[in-house]
């Protein structure tokens, strides 16, 4: 094995808080955008959003516990389905990770300074869109220093949001009972703007589970910590997703959420008994969760483009390390520059619109990966899933609910395509690229 392959250091915690910061984010994020648009239906779209994370999460986890490499998705839809294929797998998903950059910052800057406004300490609009910068480009210098330290940073950030999101919030707020029943809650005479919509943020809105893959090569015991990993992601994901879903339609105002989307769960917990006292550290740790996301999208985004580099798809500079941290500092300063272009309109709505797509087509590949690799016989990590007739049930629901999802984005969204067109463009320029070789290991 080379000496510049990466360093095998997290453990179970480690790459669930990763893959936490990056998924949750999300959700936090998209779930007052899902409401407002979605309105009483908004419940059975979370749901549905679910079972999709569930799926995917499950394809992660057994693709990565058996292929405990760097590399995640390309690696596992270059084996099943081909090295064209594998490519645009890990082009598409990377994009993704840059545009996770942006609203991470963004938004977690957003957040910060929306909760201060609830104290009367309101800043000018300015403000926040510089402080995102601010963020973007620490949260580089940190990820250059190494997976490790940043691996130990989202460990801290996801242990607070157990204590005040998990169990201050939800637990507790469950725990004293809904005054209104499922599935509309309080929001029984609330329309739907657009269901369609809706049900097409909540196919992204767990986006980032990919991360179990691309994290998996770094483990220090990848078939033991993949699957606990993974079931980790899975339960917690689904217990924050539905019990948010239902406090948020039993306790707040739909017009709140359609005014403030982007702050939804600071809202559900200011409607707790203790929501004085909640508001502050919500709104941190809401902050710090949106720029731990950015975080999680340097560490991926970064490593798939060193694998592809070592493919021969990229030129070399893509593979090279810090001869101090050996990370990638090349890619890793790629995805800055692309991080600050999105973070210059100061748009929030126009990053979320574009966001995911790509990861959509990119789970259908994984999703039919699956499939072909169970068929053949060719998984023996330690986490299986049930099959009929050989083929895998995992497999067949994620190609299924992600198809629709995908379905769903191209129909609502399809004036944004063309911003991801231009970077399927780009990856088809450097595979015409005669001269870049494979890197020999």
């Amino acid at each position: 094995m080379s000496k510049d392959w990466l360093r095998r250091r997290l453990g179970v915690f480690d790459i669930y808080s990763l893959v936490h910061a990056d998924s949750q984010s999300t959700f936090y994020f998209i779930l007052g955008v899902i409401a407002a648009a979605a309105g009483k239906y908004t419940f059975w779209a979370v749901l549905y959003g679910t079972a999709l994370m569930a799926a995917i999460a499950l394809a992660y986890g057994e693709m990565g516990s058996r292929f405990p490499e760097t590399g995640g998705s390309y690696l596992y839809v270059k084996t099943a389905l081909g090295p064209l294929a594998g490519f645009f797998s890990a082009w598409l998903l990377a994009f993704d990770q840059a545009i996770m950059v942006a609203y991470g910052s963004l938004d977690g800057s957003l957040y910060l300074f929306d909760m201060l406004s609830r104290y009367g300490l309101a800043a000018p609009p300015i403000v926040p869109r510089v402080f995102s910068f601010a963020i973007a480009v620490l949260l580089f210098l940190l990820t250059l220093i190494g997976i490790k330290e940043s691996a130990r940073f989202s460990a801290v950030i996801a242990t607070l949001d157990i204590i005040l999101v998990g169990i201050l919030t939800v637990g507790l707020g469950l725990a004293l009972g809904l005054k209104t029943n499922p599935p509309y809650f309080s929001w029984p005479s609330v329309g739907s703007s657009d269901i369609l919509t809706g049900l097409s943020y909540a196919s992204r809105g767990y986006t980032g589970v990919d991360a179990i893959g691309q994290l998996a090569g770094e483990a220090e015991m990848p078939l033991i910590q993949v699957p606990q990993a993974t079931l980790l992601v899975i339960g917690l994901g689904a217990a924050y997703g539905i019990g948010l879903t239902a406090l948020m339609m039993d306790r707040t105002s739909y017009w709140d959420i359609v005014r403030h989307p982007a702050t939804a769960v600071l809202a559900i917990a200011a409607s707790l008994p203790l929501g004085r006292l909640l508001t502050l550290p919500i709104g941190v740790v809401m902050a710090l969760i949106q720029i731990m996301a950015a975080l999680a999208g340097y560490v991926a985004f970064s490593r798939l483009l060193y694998r592809l580099a070592v493919d021969g798809h990229l030129p070399p500079l893509f593979s090279r390390l810090h001869k101090k941290y050996r990370t990638p500092h090349v890619s890793l300063s790629l995805i800055l520059a692309m991080a600050i272009a999105l973070l210059i309109p100061g748009e929030i709505y126009l990053i979320v619109d574009i966001y995911a797509i790509g990861s959509l087509i990119n789970y259908i590949m994984v999703s039919l990966a699956l499939i072909i690799e169970v068929r053949k016989g060719g998984l023996y990590g330690a986490l299986r899933s049930p099959t009929i007739a050989g083929i895998s049930l995992v497999g067949l629901l994620g190609v299924a609910l992600t198809s629709a999802g995908l379905a769903l984005a191209i129909i609502t969204k399809y004036r944004e395509i063309w911003i991801l067109a231009l970077w399927v463009l780009a990856g088809l320029a450097l595979l015409k690229n005669k001269r870049i070789r494979p890197i020999k290991q």
